[in-house]
């Protein structure tokens, strides 16, 4: 009888142990379910088969605006933008700044572009917004780093002789973090930049 109940406790104990790992199991597989669900849905970006590298670079021509104040021109020139193959909404670009006649900054960085609306009267047409950082490469007190959005209005349907206007706003932030400035560029002049709206 004895050794009845000692050989039903080991069964007991057994089917116990048994049962802990399925579910161990069967949780590991539904975190890792939804961690892959919750990583391909973090950005569903719907104009990812879109490129938007030339009206990134404006056809090699200069976006022109203002930082810190109305009178303080800047030029930012965007000599190359790539799209990441395994990552469509993000693009990787690198170019220069330029503040008052001669003062010039390289910068690398990258846009993560976020949404995309249809444009009322306009049916041909959308807007897409999205999100920079761009690192100025020197060092020193008036170096540091932008941050802001992208606005984009395009025709639907880009072709190689698209164009589109592109707007730019947000702050520039030196590395040692004592200055702050406003900045905003465009390959346009908008009548109020505070009027024009980003997502």
């Amino acid at each position: 009888m004895e050794q009845y109940v000692c050989e039903t406790s080991q069964s007991s104990s057994g089917t116990i142990w048994r049962m802990m790992n399925m579910k161990k199991i069967v949780l590991l597989i539904l975190l890792s379910f939804f961690s892959f669900s919750f990583g391909q849905s973090l950005n569903n970006f719907p104009a990812k088969n879109e490129d938007f590298s030339a009206f990134l670079m404006n056809y090699e021509t200069s976006f022109q605006g203002t930082i810190a104040d109305a009178e303080t021109v800047i030029k930012v020139k965007v000599e190359k933008a790539v799209k990441n193959p395994e990552k469509q909404e993000q693009y990787f670009i690198s170019g220069y700044s330029e503040v008052k006649e001669g003062n010039h900054a390289k910068f690398s960085g990258e846009i993560i572009f976020t949404q995309r609306y249809n444009v009322k009267d306009l049916p041909d047409d959308m807007l897409v917004f999205g999100d920079f950082v761009l690192k100025e490469t020197e060092s020193g007190q008036h170096s540091g780093v932008f941050t802001g959005k992208i606005r984009i209005q395009s025709q639907k349907v880009i072709t190689k002789t698209s164009r589109a206007s592109v707007t730019w706003k947000g702050k520039w932030k030196n590395y040692s973090q004592t200055l702050e400035y406003e900045a905003w560029w465009a390959n346009f002049v908008p009548t109020d930049i505070s009027k024009v709206i980003f997502k």
